[in-house]
């Protein structure tokens, strides 16, 4: 999945001492929470993969609002290029679900 990539990557990059990553002890508890966050409706997306689209839409407007809480902890989070990277993939992402909830979910 996609946004399985994504979010692994994103998460690796801003939970290590790296450039782009701002270092304070709020960051870093924002980023452990997301992760946490990512890691629980990403097995609830897994456990559901083969139920009717229908069936999954609580599964996936979860995901969708843990998507959301997340792009505003990168935007705090991370600067440079790494911001708008990370900013941009996980924008993309919520479009897409957006778009798979608003077409198959009501």
């Amino acid at each position: 999945m996609r946004t399985f990539f994504i979010v692994t990557t994103l998460l690796a990059t801003l939970s290590g001492a790296s450039a782009g990553y701002v270092d304070t002890p709020q960051c870093r508890r924002d980023l452990a929470a997301t992760e946490a966050s990512f890691s629980a409706t990403l097995r609830d997306l897994e456990r559901n993969k083969s139920s009717a689209i229908a069936q999954r839409c609580p599964s996936l407007r979860r995901h969708a609002d843990v998507m959301r809480k997340a792009s505003s902890v990168f935007r705090q989070c991370s600067t440079g290029r790494e911001r708008q990277e990370n900013i941009g993939q996980m924008d993309g992402s919520i479009a897409d679900f957006q778009e798979i909830i608003a077409r198959h979910c009501r």
